[in-house]
């Protein structure tokens, strides 16, 4: 079988593509992202690899490989969905680090650099799959929430820095030119979540596991449908310690020779949901449940530092959501972790 690897560096206005076979490079496209423009080249890539695969008597398969750019890939990914093309999206941190010591960068060298990556790493890529249309939905929604949330905390933080450093005059034209910026922020804010809740509430599987969710101490409504939107409603991974890693609430070791030094959170991870996961352990260990008990006994009777028992606390609110998930069950304080692993 003839494989061929296509690398394709996406960006806003256009997108690069490499065609690899082998060790040559026998196709090489700076593309308009625009879905006509996209369909127009799929259509010269398949032609091209056709004749090329008849030429030498032999069946072939063809893979596209892009970085996860955000929105900018949607409609590549769009048109090879349509063409039914195997296709996979990986991280740019995880393409730039196997790329070993390398000078020079442009878009077409970046493309390039993707194909390699891709035919190098055949055996460990994941086929991408397109989200329904209620999770794409869904994902919309919360972003558009958690930038109205930043942009709202950026208002009235800055007002807190006001009352101290400005004067009383001034800070009171500046709060009447803030409240009803903030109050409409305010109505936006609950206008997306109560539009979040009715999509999930229109799908039994992601209302099943929203339900489910929400009884882990700890965790609310913002944080259960931050990770049903990040985990493809708990599709995405395999075990809690899967998705904690990428959460960055699990410590790894790191020794070298007769070093050995302690245990830490990697800084690679989603810090949305680890900081949705520090506020609900926060919210946690005040109450009175099975992790606030756990807190308690990591400083008092392990003598922890206080942040590494929080963490603790994210690791096993996470474990025990996960667990919940998996075993289709709500939370009880005498749970068993099966599936927590």
């Amino acid at each position: 079988m003839l494989k061929f690897t296509i690398g394709a560096d996406i960006s806003k206005d256009k997108i690069n593509f490499a065609l690899r076979y082998l060790n040559d490079f026998l196709l090489e496209r700076e593309v308009e992202n625009t879905t006509s423009a996209l369909n127009r080249f799929i259509k010269e890539v398949l032609s091209f690899v056709k004749k090329f695969a008849k030429e030498n008597k032999s069946i072939h398969s063809i893979d596209f490989i892009m970085e996860h750019t955000g929105i900018y890939g949607n409609l590549l990914i769009e048109c090879l969905a349509g063409h039914k093309l195997n296709m996979y999206v990986v991280s740019g941190l995880e393409i730039k680090n196997s790329t070993g010591i390398s000078r020079g960068k442009n878009d077409k060298i970046d493309a390039k650099r993707i194909a390699d990556y891709g035919l190098r790493f055949a055996d460990k890529l994941k086929p991408y799959t397109l989200c329904d249309k209620m999770l794409t939905e869904l994902k919309g929604l919360n972003t558009k929430r958690a930038q109205l949330v930043r942009i709202k905390s950026q208002l009235t933080q800055a007002n807190d820095d006001n009352k101290k450093f400005i004067s009383k005059d001034l800070l009171k034209k500046l709060n009447k030119i803030d409240e009803p910026i903030v109050k409409n922020l305010e109505d936006a804010i609950e206008k997306i979540e109560a539009e979040m809740l009715d999509l999930i509430k229109s799908n039994t599987a992601f209302y099943d596991n929203y339900k489910i969710a929400q009884s882990v101490p700890g965790v609310g409504k913002i944080i259960a449908i931050a990770f049903i939107c990040a985990t493809n409603n708990f599709n995405k991974f395999e075990s809690a310690k899967a998705l904690g890693s990428y959460c960055g609430v699990v410590p790894f070791g790191k020794e070298s020779g007769r070093y050995k030094g302690k245990d830490k959170v990697s800084p690679i991870a989603n810090k949305t949901l680890k900081t949705l996961l520090h506020l609900g352990a926060l919210a946690s260990i005040g109450g009175k449940n099975a992790f606030a008990a756990y807190y308690q006994r990591k400083i008092t009777e392990e003598k922890k530092n206080k942040m590494l028992a929080i963490n603790n606390v994210r690791n096993k609110i996470l474990k025990t959501l996960f667990a919940c998930i998996k075993n289709k069950t709500k939370y009880t304080a005498d749970y068993s972790f099966k599936f927590a692993a």
